[in-house]
């Protein structure tokens, strides 16, 4: 007995001159139907592997170069097929692990397991699992690609090698590969290399589960889920200005001075970074930004709030650093066992890229002289203040900040008399007017309140 399943070839993601197109993959003859082409990677993967799940094809190839294959993803359908004795047909049944209905039956586990090879073969079927008569131990055998290792770092897959068979009890070649270190045959042409690094669409985890958080502008922010159960968002330079001259540099620049300090508490952990398709980094977030809820908190955690930024900033950029990037989407809250820490993020990447196109910048919680296109010393110390002017007076901060230090904006009339001298002084026009730092900022805040 054999049940016949619909059959679903692979799918491919191959990139043809500026474009990432998906299509069947014919193990070697690349005339495969093709179902889609998109600008960038991480769109393709995102709809490749929303495809392959919806229509059951599988597993996904993603290719890096004509002979190197940068990843392999699978259906989860598609992840284990099993050899087990079923006592009720007095036989052993070739079942997928995903499904509960037999492929076929024989009266031996040898027949049977020989019959599995060739669904596995026919079907791509990740793992083969033989179970022994009692179902505790097993032989697992693997797809041909993980058993040739075609990801590893300088291996060449020859996807001509592999013949479609014609029918289903027919021996399929394996794929020749052929390691950095070894010879190239007639067919092993190209330039040949290891996967590479930091590509955005092979590293988000699920592409399927990313959202578009802000996709206007000079930077794109994306949100998802991340390997080991966090939650991530995604910082990239925009493609309409990825090729513009300075923006790798723009980007770059304040990306390193976060990278090298995201070790401490209160910066956001960066989890990966790279440049293709454009500069790109994805980080730590919580389930809540300061922009979501940030006057909602009470008046104590607020002023926690600040001193956690101000301690970042000390972190990041120390007592005479150019900082800024202190606005309340990039602050981002933590809790665990009923503690809370902010984090902060971004230091300044979105205002450098912006600079670097030239576009304007705007914005309530932007000091005097970002608007001109420059940081001082106490960027960050006006950017600090901003945020705390809006968590006290639950206001946005004066977009025109007076040029005399000692004056009072409307709304900090209503604050404490102790504390509206610091307020004033941290949201100063002047940058030589201000407290020298944000820690400055913040223990005058603290003495006051």
């Amino acid at each position: 007995m054999q049940q016949e399943v619909p059959r679903r070839p692979p799918l491919e993601i191959i990139k043809q001159g500026s474009l990432w197109i998906v299509e069947d993959y014919r193990k070697g003859s690349r005339t495969g139907e093709t179902h889609a082409t998109h600008d960038s990677q991480l769109s393709a993967m995102r709809y490749a592997k929303s495809k392959m799940e919806a229509d059951r094809h599988p597993c996904l190839v993603r290719w890096d170069s004509p002979r190197s294959v940068g990843g392999l993803y699978w259906n989860p359908l598609f992840e284990i097929l099993t050899v087990r004795r079923d006592e009720l047909v007095d036989g052993w049944a070739v079942v997928p692990e995903a499904g509960t209905c037999a492929m076929t039956v024989a009266p031996e586990r040898e027949a049977a397991t020989d019959r599995a090879k060739k669904l596995q073969r026919l079907y791509d079927f990740k793992h083969l699992r033989a179970y022994d008569g009692r179902g505790e131990e097993y032989e697992e055998r693997d797809h041909r690609f993980l058993r040739n290792d075609i990801t590893r770092s300088g291996v060449r897959f020859d996807p001509d090698a592999v013949a479609e068979p014609d029918e289903p009890d027919e021996p399929e070649p394996e794929p020749r590969t052929t390691s950095s270190d070894e010879p190239a045959g007639p067919s092993d042409v190209g330039t040949v290399g290891p996967a590479s690094p930091g590509q955005l669409g092979a590293s988000v985890p699920d592409v399927t589960q990313v959202e578009f958080t802000d996709t206007d502008g000079a930077v794109h922010r994306y949100s998802t889920p991340w390997h080991g159960g966090t939650e991530a968002q995604i910082l990239t330079v925009s493609r309409k200005y990825a090729t513009d001259e300075g923006v790798p540099e723009a980007f770059a620049a304040p990306f390193e001075r976060w990278q090298a300090a995201d070790g401490a508490p209160n910066v956001a952990t960066v989890h990966e970074s790279g440049t293709d398709p454009t500069s790109w980094v994805a980080y730590r977030v919580g389930a809540h930004s300061l922009a979501d809820i940030g006057t909602e908190l009470p008046a104590r955690s607020r002023v926690e709030v600040l001193g956690d930024i101000a301690d970042a900033t000390a972190a990041v950029g120390g007592q005479s650093t150019p900082l800024c990037g202190l606005v309340p989407a990039n602050v981002h809250l933590l809790e665990a066992d009923g503690d809370r820490r902010a984090t902060v993020a971004n230091w300044g990447i979105e205002w450098a890229v912006r600079e670097a196109v030239g576009l304007a910048h705007d914005g309530p919680f932007l000091a005097p002289e970002q608007r001109g296109g420059r940081l001082t010393a106490t960027t960050a110390v006006y950017q600090l203040g901003a945020l705390a002017f809006w968590l006290c007076c639950e206001q946005r901060p004066p977009e025109s900040p007076s040029p005399d230090p000692g004056a009072i904006p409307r709304p900090i009339q209503g604050v404490s008399s102790r504390v509206k001298p610091h307020l004033a002084r941290a949201l100063a026009a002047d940058p030589d007017e201000r407290f020298d730092s944000a820690g400055a900022f913040y223990r005058a805040l603290v003495e006051a309140v």
